[in-house]
């Protein structure tokens, strides 16, 4: 039967590259099904390993390309355009394809078990390339994958992203081999695989359990709905923007009133137009002091309307009326109209800890993350405005920062689902935008972070997984088939 489906697939690689663009659409981005995860990559790196040359190099990135694309429809709802789906799909078919080809030219140079581990070790430098020096942050990392698998997750307080996703990735390298090789020929490399697998999970069980046993002391802190529309041209009147305000500082007064510590409001919460913007930050110190409460404030002030540009910002304001200070979102999501901020990460000292923050889509890129643990934070207030389609999948994506830093995330999110995360990335509360109520979520959260590996030693895994592909393309090690079909080359 495993001959006659090698046969089969031989024949017909293109069924291949189907089965694989499929794989990926289901695995990744809104209603992700995890456990394909584990297998998406095997089609496309055994199609590559039935078909060499620049015909076969072209097909996969096509079958890649709609893959990625597939998967980022499933986000583009109203009122974000379809293009979107390209706009994302384009680059990240380029450096999560781009590896895949990088395995193919060096499969044949290296021993099975050393070409096992290039894929993993390729993949996982290529998200942090992708993350780190382009605008698409940490989308369609394998790690988001298995957002539902919190064992499996708390790797990345070892090794950030790159832990899960070099674990998912590396079983996939070895299913590979073994539909190749058969499992007698590859079984070492796939009880090893096995095994990792397994640890990995028993690792995660095992620190969840101690923080499960483990009493400490917590903060009230809650989660401001706001009522604004806001999303382009035209802009609200001042009237509107008025009773957003009022209904803002109504609930984070009555936030106030049942104990809250810290009350954070959504992103782009109200408007505030430049001129009025001195005396609205007087009235915030003052509802803040009456109300006693630290604050969080998050708005937008339009600087220019043609073209539409706007900075996009929050300031704390403590429960005394001071503004602690005030922070401007660094990565704007590609073709928004916003004002990149460029200041370090701020650090608040309170009776619950060491406090910072950052705005939505800023959470995608884990140097920010990384950043607030290499400061000793405690707890961090995320700000944040979605979509339908990115509900709650971004929320989520979240809580990898908090298992990454050691340190709990208070997301409050328009249009989309506000949670209180622990520093194991538990979600605490939770509360959709969409939900009836009276506007305020309230959760407890530790007041105190955890170190972490990732913490202090940031993207190691990353760094020895560069090396590596970089030491098995220079020096290969080619196993004793490869050697042999040289050996006959060079006679002939």
């Amino acid at each position: 039967m495993f001959d006659g489906m090698k046969t089969f697939l031989e024949k017909r690689a293109w069924v291949l590259l189907i089965v694989g663009a499929a794989l990926i659409a289901l695995a990744h981005v809104r209603f992700s099904i995890g456990a394909l995860a584990w297998f998406a990559p095997v089609p496309f790196l055994h199609y590559l390993r039935l078909r060499s040359g620049w015909r076969g190099n072209v097909a996969f990135l096509a079958a890649t390309l709609a893959g990625w694309t597939l998967a980022f429809l499933k986000i583009t709802t109203a009122p974000i355009p379809a293009g979107l789906a390209f706009g994302f799909s384009i680059p990240l078919a380029f450096f999560l394809g781009a590896p895949y080809l990088g395995w193919a030219w060096a499969r044949r140079r290296l021993r099975p078990e050393l070409a096992v581990l290039f894929f993993p070790a390729l993949m996982v430098t290529s998200e942090w390339v992708q993350h780190t020096f382009t605008p698409f942050a940490s989308w369609g990392a394998a790690a988001y994958t298995q957002l539902d698998n919190l064992p499996l997750l708390q790797l990345a307080s070892i090794a950030g992203l790159a832990g899960p996703g070099f674990v998912v990735y590396g079983l996939a390298s070895a299913l590979e081999e073994v539909l190749a090789s058969g499992f007698h020929r590859s079984r070492r490399i796939a009880l090893t695989a096995i095994a990792v697998v397994v640890a990995a999970h028993a690792f995660g069980g095992f620190r969840l359990a101690i923080a499960g046993d483990r009493a400490e002391p917590t903060v009230l802190v809650a989660a401001v709905r706001t009522d604004s529309t806001i999303s382009g041209l035209p802009l609200p009147s001042r009237e509107q923007s008025a009773a957003w305000d009022e209904a803002l500082f109504a609930r984070t007064e009555r936030a106030a009133a049942s104990g809250a510590r810290l009350a954070v409001w959504p992103e782009a919460a109200t408007l505030v137009r430049p001129e009025d913007e001195p005396a609205w930050i007087e009235r915030a110190r003052t509802r803040a002091r009456r109300a006693g409460v630290d604050v969080v404030v998050a708005y937008v002030v339009p600087l220019s309307l043609e073209p539409l540009r706007y900075a996009n910002r929050y300031r704390m304001i403590r429960s005394d009326g001071t503004v602690d200070h005030t922070y401007h979102k660094h990565h704007p999501v590609p073709g928004e109209p916003c004002e990149p901020g460029t200041e370090p990460v701020p650090v608040s000292l309170t009776s619950y800890g060491r406090v910072s923050g950052a705005i939505c889509y800023d959470y995608d890129f884990p140097r920010i993350g990384l950043g607030h643990s290499r400061s000793g934070i405690d707890l961090v207030a995320l700000p944040s405005s979605d979509w339908r389609g990115i509900d709650p999948i971004h929320t989520q994506m979240a809580s990898v920062r908090a298992i990454e830093g050691g340190h709990s995330v208070l997301r409050s999110t328009r249009w989309g689902l506000s949670a209180g995360i622990d520093h194991h990335g538990r979600i605490r509360a939770w509360s959709s935008h969409f939900d009836e109520g009276d506007g305020l979520l309230f959760a407890r959260l530790p007041q105190r972070g955890v170190s972490t590996v990732y913490g202090r030693l940031g993207d190691w895994l990353v760094l020895v997984s560069s090396l590596f592909t970089l030491l098995a393309v220079v020096f290969p090690r080619p196993g004793r088939e490869e050697r042999r079909e040289a050996v006959t080359a060079a006679v002939a």
